[in-house]
């Protein structure tokens, strides 16, 4: 009995490996910059670089340009609005050469707060996404919901944990999420480091990430 257990177990796991798709068998990465640079008490700039990959520092994804604007309505309370501009790869084998190239634009409230004296945020986001595929342009419109923590743990070390659901105003409702947990290290008052493990699920697919980011914060405000 105990070995029939054992057999359709190991049946079991290797069907649903074969089961997967490449994406979902193998480990990709993402490394972000983001910058905050604050022009006054109210405004600052945001800019942004994202390099997606399938696999882990190869086999090309996407790459992310992003530059926006903050306004601070209170300390809580920051309103944003940012373009961004994609080159996407949909598709696995690198030798396959279909590319998409998407402009976006958004609109987005963070709330700061805390919980337990543990800093949290929410994020409210909507995207307009105009992408190009081949010559077939398509336009679509999303609301994205993110919850993030940071744990302290000393003056230079955090743990960051989050959660962002994505829901389509056309089509399938629920299409996306993202679940990141992450280890951090403030190297200087400007700059932090991040590294750790993205889950993310889309289209039906779950895949594994490494995330791998940095953090700049700027001040050009007047001494």
């Amino acid at each position: 009995m105990k070995n029939r257990l054992i057999y359709t177990l190991l049946i079991f796991n290797f069907i649903t490996f074969q089961a997967q798709t490449k994406s979902e068998q193998n480990i990709g990465s993402w490394y972000l910059y983001y910058g905050n640079h604050i022009l006054s008490e109210k405004w600052s700039l945001k800019t942004g670089f994202e390099e997606r990959n399938y696999q882990t520092f190869q086999n090309y994804n996407l790459t992310l340009y992003l530059l926006g604007v903050n306004y601070k309505i209170t300390n809580k309370l920051t309103a944003a609005t940012s373009y961004l501009y994609l080159d996407i790869d949909r598709t696995f084998d690198p030798d396959v050469a279909p590319k998409t190239r998407e402009n976006r634009f958004y609109e987005q409230l963070s709330y700061a707060t805390k919980y337990f004296k543990i800093p949290f945020s929410h994020r409210f986001r909507i995207e307009h996404r105009f992408l190009n595929s081949l010559g077939v342009k398509t336009n679509i419109n999303r609301a994205r919901y993110r919850i993030k923590a940071k744990l302290p743990l000393s003056k230079k070390f955090y743990i960051m944990a989050s959660n962002e659901s994505f829901f389509n105003f056309k089509g399938k409702l629920y299409s996306e999420n993202r679940f990141i947990t992450a280890f951090g290290f403030k190297a200087t008052k400007k700059i932090s480091l991040e590294a750790g493990y993205l889950g993310h699920y889309i289209n039906d697919l779950h895949l594994d990430r490494i995330q791998v980011a940095l953090y700049l914060k700027t001040d050009f405000r007047k001494k």
